[in-house]
């Protein structure tokens, strides 16, 4: 009997946490300054995952901003105070747009998907708001983390020509396409001020878009 695909968000942050323990020595190595950005983003990951399983069966947009008020509370954590921006500010992008996490894994599995073939019936105003979500969001957590005072509108022609050069660049870099989508997006982010909170937010934005391409809801029905 095939059953309703399910969407999981404390299991796609626990798979980037695995990607991130497996990365924690290079990520402290990296860290010139403390030698302890890997511990830390395997702090913000753990937490993160509790935070989306606490909040199992509400709204996306609900479990961010939830999980963003807990990496708040890790004030020995500089990077978690980043990310918590980050999550919030595209937590209120989503609520905005009503993006649910199907709306979220699906895009994303479209974007990856190497045929480049729409699928019948997909709504192009949609994935129209899904992006402009994440743009906005993107450009809204670049503007809070730098101090600057919020637009009222984040997404302006400032942050889509920032996002197209950002993701131009990644693309000459090369790689796959989860690779070039996280460069471009990290690159985007205020995380790419500091080289290893590039790396590691390179790393993370990729894990987790790999986690959305091959998430159960994604592929064949469970049985």
């Amino acid at each position: 009997m095939d059953q309703k695909p399910e969407y999981d968000l404390a299991a796609l942050f626990q798979a980037v946490g695995e990607v991130l323990r497996q990365k924690r020595e290079a990520f402290n190595q990296a860290d010139a300054a403390n030698g302890n950005h890997g511990d830390h983003m395997v702090e913000i990951f753990e937490l993160a995952s509790r935070a989306a399983q606490e909040k199992s069966g509400t709204a996306l947009a609900e479990a961010m901003e939830y999980a963003s008020q807990l990496l708040e509370q890790l004030s020995h954590n500089g990077s978690a105070q980043v990310y918590a921006l980050g999550l919030r500010q595209l937590a209120e992008q989503f609520r905005q747009r009503q993006i649910t996490l199907p709306d979220l894994v699906q895009y994303v599995q479209r974007l990856l998907d190497e045929s480049q073939q729409k699928p019948a019936g997909e709504d192009p105003s949609r994935s129209g708001e899904l992006l402009k979500a994440l743009v906005a969001g993107l450009a809204g957590w670049s503007q809070t983390t730098s101090g600057q005072p919020q637009a009222g509108r984040p997404l302006d022609m400032g942050a889509l020509f920032e996002m197209g050069m950002a993701y131009m660049q990644a693309k000459q870099r090369g790689g796959s396409r989860a690779e070039v989508l996280a460069d471009a997006a990290v690159s985007a982010s205020p995380l790419s001020s500091i080289p290893h909170r590039y790396l590691s937010g390179k790393l993370t934005i990729q894990a987790l878009l790999e986690a959305m391409q091959g998430h159960p809801a994604g592929q064949a029905d469970r049985g």
